[in-house]
């Protein structure tokens, strides 16, 4: 009996026209997918971080070194406390954290898979998972260390088993545990709820499968609550970071901007980058049939209508958002499976992801290791720092979180903050990687910037520049010819760095000695016009200030 079938099988593919086409288009597939999934291997090593990777790698060790103060958004620091025990600092941790991101990724692709093969079939779903991998942005961003890709695989496999599965009782609970960690990892998991919605009109008919969706639901939204009060009675929450707070402060500023479609450049890009893909889709609504498959795959799509409003639609969102959605192409390849136009898509999608994974790979991190080497080479332990984001996860922050919108708040508030920075924490380090800093420091208050007048100066005035982004507390002086007063920023060990000796208090120091300095006023005696610098003496070796580039830490449109 299997030889016959066999021998049928075979005589049905020397008949059918399409059998060749199919058994190649079906290898492509399976390769291609498989060499996308391994191309993310070593872009997690090499690729550029983005800057809200390093934010979101901070969150781990201010919760390590109880400094964690806000717990919204921050449930995930509970599985990855870890990477403080991978070596090569935050370069090294940030790696290690996207290889998880990857299996997160597959965990995604998986259940568009299931998803695929229960609307449709096995082949049709292969080509789901393509139309995914290949869409705008989800190469270069889909595997990035942050909340994203973990919501949208938790999010993604909970909706693959209310739609494939029978909800017995282990999978009622999966779908409920997967629901609240997503929600836990970012409230705009929140956006989902039409694509759950879908699934339960799916299912409606079928026997008590509805309430058990329902059961599921209720359980989520209550192992959510619990989990959350658990994480916050563990934090000391700030003045300002609030759950209240920060949920007003979130929608107010992502989706009550007031500004239609804001991010029109982005959307744009994903859908040029998309359009195999799209195609796809397209072919999948037209398919569609009956009305309730036509519903769900509506339902899928609906989250992307956030992009109307939606303020923060940079090019990591979208493997999150249009993640549903390329379940549709399964229903879309099924349509066009005889069609010679299918081949055609698959190359031009091929050739969409390979473009994207290749760029974003090209845009290298090496500036950004060689910084962060000497940082911690300067300081072997952790010290006080004033930065855009949390460059060097391991040390504590100082200053408010200058992002497009933590630069909005502060211009809105009006009011001064750097003097009180340095004056209390009095951070020997400063990161200029990000515009508003580094204008900050190299032009003060003498033109206009981001940063209110105050303090630019006040920046200026106490830093001087170390090496590429590497700016170190000190000041810049000259000589008068004659005693004159300064003062340092806080009090500490300041090295000399001067073509000849100078006095200081009354005192002969040499170039490159040290000398340790109060706050209080000093004197200066030193031949007129010498140039004169006092630059915060680090417990790293004095050796000559390495060359390193003093911007394009983050580079191209990837790290929108």
């Amino acid at each position: 009996m299997l030889a016959e079938s066999r021998s049928d099988g075979l005589r049905r593919d020397l008949t059918d026209p399409h059998a060749t086409q199919r058994r190649t288009v079906d290898t492509v597939l399976a390769v291609s997918v498989a060499g996308f999934i391994v191309l993310l291997l070593p872009m997690s090593a090499f690729r550029n971080i983005n800057w809200d990777e390093f934010y979101f790698l901070s969150h781990v060790h201010a919760w390590l070194n109880d400094r964690l103060d806000r717990p919204m958004q921050t449930f995930f620091v509970h599985g990855f406390g870890w990477l403080a025990q991978i070596p090569g600092h935050e370069i090294g941790q940030i790696v290690a954290a996207r290889l998880v991101m990857v299996a997160f990724l597959a965990l995604t692709c998986r259940a568009i898979w299931r998803m695929g093969i229960h609307l449709a079939d096995r082949r049709a779903a292969m080509f789901g998972v393509l139309a995914f991998l290949s869409s705008g942005f989800v190469l270069p961003h889909g595997t990035s260390f942050r909340a994203d890709p973990i919501a949208t695989g938790l999010l993604m496999t909970a909706l693959s088993i209310l739609l494939t599965s029978r909800m017995r009782t282990a999978q009622i609970l999966n779908v409920a545990l997967l629901s609240a960690l997503a929600l836990l990892v970012t409230v705009k998991s929140a956006l989902y709820l039409p694509a759950f919605l879908g699934v339960l009109f799916f299912r409606r008919k079928e026997d008590t499968m509805p309430l058990r969706i329902l059961v599921a639901g209720g359980l989520s939204i209550g192992v959510a609550a619990g989990l959350y009060l658990w994480h916050s009675a563990g934090l000391s929450v700030a003045a300002g970071n609030e759950t209240g707070a920060n949920l007003r402060e979130a929608a107010g500023t992502t989706l009550l901007s007031g500004t239609l479609i804001p991010r029109r450049d982005e959307i744009l890009l994903w859908a040029l980058l998309s359009l195999p893909a799209l195609f796809l889709v397209g072919m999948g609504f037209i398919e569609a049939r009956p009305k309730r498959l036509i519903i769900l795959a509506t339902a899928f799509a609906l989250p992307l209508l956030c992009l109307a409003v939606y303020r923060n639609a940079f090019p990591y969102f979208f493997p999150f958002i249009s993640a549903p959605l390329m379940v549709t192409a399964a229903l879309g390849a099924t349509r066009m499976r005889n069609s010679p136009r299918l081949p055609m898509l698959l190359v031009a999608m091929i050739a969409s992801g390979a473009c994207q994974g290749l760029l974003a790979l090209s845009e290298g991190n090496a500036a950004q290791r060689a910084t962060l080497a000497e940082v911690h080479r300067l300081f072997p332990e952790p010290v006080a720092y004033i930065d855009q984001h949390g460059m060097v996860a391991e040390f504590p922050r100082q200053g408010f979180f200058m992002s497009t919108w933590g630069i909005e708040s502060y211009r809105k508030t009006g009011e001064p903050v750097f003097a009180a920075i340095i004056a209390k924490a009095q951070p020997p380090l400063l990161l200029a990687n990000r515009w508003e800093l580094a204008q900050a420091v190299t032009d003060g208050n003498s033109r206009p910037g981001a940063l209110l007048p105050e303090d630019q100066a006040v920046l200026k005035n106490s830093y001087v520049h170390y090496a590429g982004a590497i700016w170190l507390a000190g000041r810049e002086l000259s000589g008068a010819g004659s005693a004159a007063s300064f003062t340092v920023p806080f009090p500490g060990r300041y090295r000399l760095l001067a073509d000849a000796t100078v006095l200081i208090d009354g005192t002969s120091v040499a170039p490159g000695a040290t000398l340790v300095l109060d706050g209080n006023p000093h004197t200066l005696q030193a031949a007129a016009g010498l140039p004169v610098r006092l630059i915060w003496a680090t417990s790293g070796e004095a050796t000559k200030p390495p060359s390193l580039p003093d911007s394009g830490l983050y580079s191209g449109f990837w790290t929108l």
